[in-house]
């Protein structure tokens, strides 16, 4: 029988074999196609077999013309065509026509390694105003290159708007490294798929993460921690706990907490900040702070009765 605490757990009519992580497994294992890392099913009759060939010949076929038509649309975009190159499709609409552009990418020499700036230190230098932006300065006039970020802007708007992201998220310093890193590979940028995003990339960001965190630690155990409380309710009655730790390294956000639909009282509030207290080390936290609300009076006596060496 198939596992039924593993998702995607499927079990082959035919040989009984059990295979996990979907079903295109299966799939693989009863048309017998080689190097997928699936056994061949020695029993599936002949008919499904063909079946299910046809079907996989087809989501390919079907992939690679997704692919080529994506590839299609990317081509199109071209930014230095002018704002005059206007007409008009069958209903009316004014429509601009855009040229097929053949580049493959910005070309790069055996010296870019040594002389060419990191997006970090391009954001930096167009932060900063100095000699180092000069560097970065496109040879285009400044209107010619206002120009060009207007239309590369549309496009970045026009994915906002579809996905309903935020717009102060380009307010964030990792959307700026975003763009010097897209610009410095050039056109034809193949993005992350969802599987890349939810798995080797973000491992990559929790390992950096991780060791950024390190540096905090190490502070805590050398000069203390103070754990900081930070709540608010809003006029329909929601309410939002933010713990973080200060020490001599900076601030480090611990948890939030969703309390819209609990009792906010002291008890409440100490098994909160006790979990985060277990999770620093008694040991390196010196003080705990919080507002002067009546339910943290009580949490005040709890923290002390266990943790008598916590102001």
């Amino acid at each position: 029988m198939p596992d039924v605490n593993k998702k995607g757990s499927l079990m082959c009519n035919f040989c009984g074999g059990v295979y996990h992580a979907g079903i295109t497994r299966i799939k693989y294992h009863l048309g017998n196609i080689p190097k997928t890392g699936v056994a061949k099913c020695r029993k599936v009759p002949a008919d499904v077999k063909n079946e299910i060939i046809e079907l996989l010949t087809k989501k390919m076929d079907m992939k690679q013309r997704k692919g080529k038509e994506k590839e299609e649309d990317r081509g199109v975009v071209d930014l230095s065509h002018s704002e005059g190159d206007e007409q008009s499709d069958a209903e009316g609409n004014s429509v601009i026509v855009l040229k097929k552009v053949t580049s493959k990418g910005a070309s790069s020499g055996p010296m870019d390694k040594f002389c060419k700036l990191t997006p970090e230190e391009v954001v930096a230098a167009r932060k900063g105003n100095n000699v180092l932006a000069e560097k970065v300065q496109s040879k285009l006039s400044t209107e010619k290159r206002e120009e060009k970020r207007d239309r590369a802007c549309e496009y970045i708007c026009q994915f906002f708007y579809e996905a309903s992201i935020p717009h102060n998220v380009v307010t964030l310093p990792s959307f700026d490294l975003m763009l010097e890193a897209i610009g410095d590979f050039g056109r034809n940028l193949r993005g992350p798929t969802p599987y890349e995003m939810s798995g080797k990339f973000l491992q990559k960001r929790k390992r950096k993460v991780q060791d950024l965190l390190k540096s905090h630690k190490e502070s805590w155990e050398i000069h203390g921690c103070s754990v900081m409380i930070d709540a608010w309710t809003d006029k329909r009655g929601r309410g939002v706990m933010n713990l973080v730790v200060h020490s001599a390294y900076g601030v480090c956000f611990l948890d939030s907490v969703d309390y819209s639909y609990v009792k906010k009282d002291g008890r409440y509030i100490f098994e909160l900040v006790d979990k985060c207290i277990e999770e620093i080390g008694v040991q390196n936290v010196v003080q705990v702070v919080t507002e002067n609300a009546r339910p943290n009076e009580a949490t005040t006596s709890l923290l002390k009765a266990k943790h008598p060496s916590i102001f």
